[in-house]
């Protein structure tokens, strides 16, 4: 699975699921991620409640994510949590705390621990 497959499928499962809109619904951000190891940039884009994504830059983003490309993938596939590759310093998360909290949240929500 690529990552911009990985991140379709986390869109597929963010806007199906009526809590998560519901939840997010006043949260509007972008998300740039930059796999460190590829320069194959990718965004997340929540907008009042509807997660979208896509490949490249986007314009003024409020988080950045880096981490070596299958790290990602892996983590917007739900096959891995974000906890292991943060605390051993695979993953730069930077952005609001609240932001990153929350993301972190809509992963659990979606995938389970």
């Amino acid at each position: 699975m690529t990552l911009l497959e990985a991140l379709q499928q986390f869109v597929t499962e963010c806007n199906q699921n009526e809590r998560l809109r519901e939840m997010n619904r006043d949260w509007s951000r972008r998300i740039q991620l930059e796999p460190d190891d590829t320069q194959h940039l990718h965004w997340l884009v929540s907008d009042e409640g509807l997660v979208s994504a896509g490949e490249g830059p986007v314009d003024n983003p409020d988080m950045l994510i880096q981490a070596p490309e299958e790290i990602l993938t892996a983590i917007f596939s739900g096959e891995m949590t974000p906890t292991e590759p943060y605390n051993a310093g695979d993953l730069l998360v930077r952005g609001q705390q609240d932001d990153i909290m929350r993301l972190d949240i809509l992963t659990l929500l979606i995938w389970g621990e």
